[in-house]
């Protein structure tokens, strides 16, 4: 039996396919009145779910340490809001991080005041409309049936519910990619061309000013955009193509005036490509997010330590845009150096990229899923390493049955690359499940028609393909043992910032038991024990700090100070010494090594 003839549910028909070419392609029928008002139920039903489960798990949260206080760079959009709902909204330097969503953050506080249960609530509900535009893209690309499932599935899907729950521009990025399929699906033919193309060209603007790797979509569409109708005369592809790039002119131009404005600099979005390409490429990359200078994980040290250091290499002041330049310089030198090496971890990011674990940054998923049983139930079947198997089946399936799927391939493609050009957070990859999650549904509808119709051959073929991209996703290519320790640690600094030191305290000894050469671990346990007075015990664990890592900002400074709180002298004044070795800038350090009769 074709399938390409089924009609399961009665709703394919003929239609113009998102590439505005009129081949079959599966369409909800028009014929009757009703249909409109079924499609505008289940888009309703799709929303009211996701909204259901995104707020239940945002009250489920609440007590979370991460989430009563603000950590990493949760704490530094929120402090960016702030700056911005109190007047300075044009600032002072260029973007060194992506400024959509600090922005919108700061409108929201104008708007509700200060409540980060506010922005968290605000953000399930743009959370809920990017369900029902992957339900209504994907109903226009497969059907209505698949229409649903996708819709349920995205509304279900335990990252972007998280993600949704968190101070993070996660949530914006995936309701604006859930933005870019349906806008790819309505320029097929679903809206006035010109209208549809603006709008399409908005969207992935504004995606740009959220996640920066986005500018490779903006390239892939507009080649798209510019190419997808084969009868379409020369004139008019440069007029669609003109139109696409005056709504993302539209959309950047406030970024790039901005830019210019404050510092000349000339760019689109922001000036951090540089050190980030270096952190995910340089010698010592390992795939992971680590910062320029140990101990300096949080936004308010990432761009000063980038030009710091790239202005003492240069010997002369830096332009944000010469230092970016500066730092990937660096990368492709290490690059030249030992390419080998460098193709070994492109293929480790690649597969850390696809793997169902969600790498971590500041907040956790698996520690917020303690708390609520709709994350860790979903959590724990529905998540990355199940939906990129089942989305590239379906895409494949779609290809077979010659469905103009082109341009979402090359969506998954360029994204893909994206991340794994730079190093791998969970959060990073997540424009990509809006991509896959029409294709996900569809599979999954496929391979159920095989099994209602008996067709064990293209079942058989479905799960031939389906199961090793499952094992793949699931290789352990990361300590994810060691990963949730490291999530588990960040909640008990939230907690001990909090004066809940006590506490902390358990997370912090549960994780150097559980990996006692984790610098981090020894390193946050022997802060909370100094905090509590507890210097001899600190003493050994900073020590331990030290040598695995003995440039970390700031242990040796503290090792001074709890030395010589329990009264040995000399070797705190050695260790005083060592921290202004390390910075001469440390002016607590120079004026405890003069306070102890040495020279400053």
């Amino acid at each position: 039996m074709d399938m390409r003839a089924r009609q399961p549910d009665g709703d394919s028909t003929g239609g113009r396919h998102a590439d505005g070419n009129t081949e079959e392609m599966e369409v909800p029928r028009s014929g009757t009145s009703c249909e409109p008002r079924r499609e505008t139920g289940c888009l309703l039903v799709v929303f009211l779910l996701a909204i259901a489960v995104r707020l239940g798990s945002v009250f489920a949260t609440a007590d979370v340490a991460t989430v009563r206080y603000l950590i990493g760079d949760a704490a530094g959009y929120m402090a960016w809001a702030h700056r911005l709902a109190d007047g300075a909204w044009i600032g002072k330097e260029s973007f060194y991080q992506a400024p959509l969503y600090p922005y919108t953050l700061g409108v929201l506080i104008e708007v509700f005041g200060s409540s980060v249960l506010a922005a968290r609530v605000m953000q399930c509900v743009w959370g809920a409309v990017g369900c029902a535009l992957i339900a209504f893209a994907a109903s226009r690309m497969f059907g209505r049936r698949v229409g649903w499932v996708s819709g349920v599935m995205l509304a279900l899907y335990a990252p972007a519910i998280y993600y949704d729950g968190i101070i993070q521009k996660a949530s914006l990025s995936c309701l604006l990619s859930c933005g870019v399929v349906a806008g790819v699906v309505a320029c097929g033919g679903m809206m006035k061309r010109r209208v549809g193309l603006l709008a399409l060209g908005v969207v992935v603007g504004l995606l740009c000013l959220t996640r920066e790797n986005a500018l490779l979509w903006l390239g892939v569409l507009g080649v798209w955009v510019v190419l997808r109708d084969k009868h379409q005369d020369l004139v008019g592809r440069i007029r669609d193509g003109a139109i696409y790039g005056a709504g993302a002119l539209i959309a950047l131009a406030p970024a790039l005036t901005h830019n210019v404005y404050v510092s000349g600099t000339w760019s689109l979005t922001t000036s951090q490509s540089g050190p980030n390409f270096y952190i995910g490429n340089s010698a010592e990359a390992d795939g992971r997010y680590r910062p320029l200078v140990r101990g300096h994980e949080t936004p308010n040290f990432e761009r000063a330590d980038a030009a710091r250091l790239a202005e003492a290499a240069s010997g002369r002041a830096l332009s944000p845009r010469e230092v970016s330049a500066y730092w990937m310089g660096r990368s492709w030198d290490d690059i030249a150096a030992d390419p080998a090496r460098w193709m070994g971890l492109l293929v480790r990011k690649l597969l850390m990229t696809i793997n169902r674990y969600e790498v971590a940054d500041g907040d956790s998923l698996y520690v917020h899923a303690r708390s609520s049983w709709m994350l860790l139930g979903l959590g724990s079947v529905w998540h990355f390493g199940l939906l990129f198997p089942l989305g590239a089946y379906g895409l494949f399936a779609a290809w077979r049955e010659r469905r103009p799927v082109g341009v979402f391939a090359a969506l998954l493609l360029s994204m893909t690359i994206g991340v794994a050009a730079f190093f791998i957070l969970g959060r990073y990859r997540l424009p990509l499940v809006p991509v896959l999650v029409p294709f996900a549904a569809f599979g999954v509808v496929r391979l159920v028609d095989w099994v209602r119709c008996g067709q064990w051959r293209q079942l058989f073929g479905g799960v031939a393909v389906t199961v090793p991209l499952i094992v793949i996703c699931h290789w352990p290519v990361h300590d994810e043992a060691r990963l949730d320790a490291l999530a588990a640690m960040n909640a008990g600094v939230a907690l001990a910032q909090m004066g809940e030191v006590e506490e902390a305290m358990g997370l912090f000894e549960d994780a150097v038991a559980a990996h006692p050469t984790s610098v981090e671990a020894n390193h946050n346990l022997a802060l909370a024990l100094a905090v509590q007075g507890r210097f001899a015990e600190a003493v050994p664990y900073y020590r331990r700090v030290l040598e695995a890592a003995p440039t970390l900002a700031g242990v040796a400074f503290n090792l001074g100070v709890a030395l010589e709180q329990v009264g040995n002298v000399s070797a705190a004044l050695e260790y005083y010494r060592v921290a202004v070795a390390q910075d001469p800038e440390d002016v607590a350090a120079r004026r405890a090594v003069v306070r102890l009769g040495g020279p400053p």
